[in-house]
């Protein structure tokens, strides 16, 4: 084996594969509506939270959108009345956001036509696929949010010595830049 060769396939790359195969499925529907994914995704949220509703930051980590795109969509769903933002009783410096009775109604259109597809994603994974899948990805997300220690902390010194050692002309170790010879490109 090479030494670039990769000893595992690429788990970002494959799981984004993943997202994009499941969401092919379901994008004509949004599309139809009007909505993107990531606004679907705040509406269900919505629609599934305790009244009055969230904040911006439990919208965020729920939907996994980050908070500069989050408050463009927020903007967006607002804009098209599917949303309302209200200033916390408790704290005034918080927004609550919570669906409208538009916004409740849209959800209401939108979801017998996305269950409706579940049930044909079913259909030709069997119930007891779809259900491996859901536990494959559930073992999955609780077992990479553990704390899994860095390959960094074993491979390279830390950002400040490379630093220190580039300011002072030597490479990482105390060997001056100009010793090192260099070896032939493969």
């Amino acid at each position: 084996m090479r030494q670039n060769d990769p000893s595992h396939r690429n788990l970002p790359l494959l799981l984004l594969h993943a997202r994009e195969a499941a969401l092919a499925h379901f994008r004509p529907i949004l599309k139809k509506f009007h909505l993107t994914d990531q606004q679907w995704r705040i509406l269900r949220v919505l629609a599934a939270a305790p009244a009055p509703g969230l904040e911006a930051g439990r919208i965020a980590d729920a939907c996994k959108i980050l908070s500069p795109s989050l408050t463009g969509i927020l903007s967006r769903l607002e804009q098209m009345e599917l949303l309302r933002r209200e200033w916390s009783e408790i704290d005034q410096r918080r927004q609550i956001i919570g669906l409208t009775d538009q916004g409740a109604r849209l959800v209401a259109r939108v979801s017998p036509v996305i269950d409706a597809q579940y049930r044909r994603i079913e259909e030709i994974l069997g119930t007891e696929g779809l259900q491996q899948i859901y536990e494959a990805i559930d073992r999955v997300v609780l077992l990479l949010n553990q704390p899994i220690p860095s390959a960094l902390a074993d491979s390279e010194p830390a950002p400040s010595t490379l630093v220190s050692a580039a300011a002072a002309g030597r490479r990482p170790g105390g060997v001056r830049a100009a010793a090192v010879s260099k070896a032939p490109a493969e």
